[in-house]
């Protein structure tokens, strides 16, 4: 029976003998990736966070005669808007984009967070409804400029743009 299946290309695995050592990469890690890996992610940590954070304070200490529900929505969409705007300048600052190509990533992605910033006091605080449309006009700009800067160095984040580009339209109704 052995011979007809090695006629037929049929081969066993070879088992691990019990005092044989194992393959290096199997057991063994290299010290650098897990360090580098540990970098990414604080960097990653450190970009979604302070966006968030900019964005979720700008709402508090506003008051406003609109109704909190409207308010809520307002701000969870505009937080959740922004980390993923930071996801996605993280993806092209961790592959050199921001300088290489900080005209068309950095400076929309700079406008569009302040301007995301300028919202809520703009909008709530002085309810200034003209205020509040020159902000997501602006943010709208911002996040269509940094899809198409973003996509140029990574398409991925460049798709992950736009769903901000639809929520400041959203956010202008």
């Amino acid at each position: 029976m052995a011979a007809a299946a090695s006629q037929e290309g049929l081969t066993h695995r070879a088992r691990f003998d019990g005092d044989a050592a194992p393959p290096a990469t199997a057991t063994s890690r290299d010290p650098r990736k897990t360090t580098t890996a540990k970098r990414g992610l604080r960097s990653l940590a450190a970009a979604v966070s302070l966006s968030v954070a900019m964005t979720a304070a700008s709402f508090y200490g506003t008051s406003s005669a609109t109704s909190a529900a409207k308010v809520t929505v307002a701000r969870a969409g505009t937080v959740a808007a922004e980390a993923v705007m930071a996801l996605a300048a993280w993806m092209v600052w961790a592959e050199g984009g921001l300088h290489r190509r900080p005209v068309a990533t950095l400076a929309p992605f700079a406008a569009q967070l302040l301007a995301a910033v300028a919202w809520a006091p703009l909008a709530l605080g002085l309810a200034s409804p003209a205020a509040g449309m020159a902000c997501c006009a602006a943010v709208a700009a911002g996040a269509a400029a940094c899809v198409r800067g973003f996509g140029a160095v990574n398409p991925v984040a460049g798709d992950l743009a736009k769903p901000c580009v639809a929520w400041a339209v959203l956010l202008a109704k």
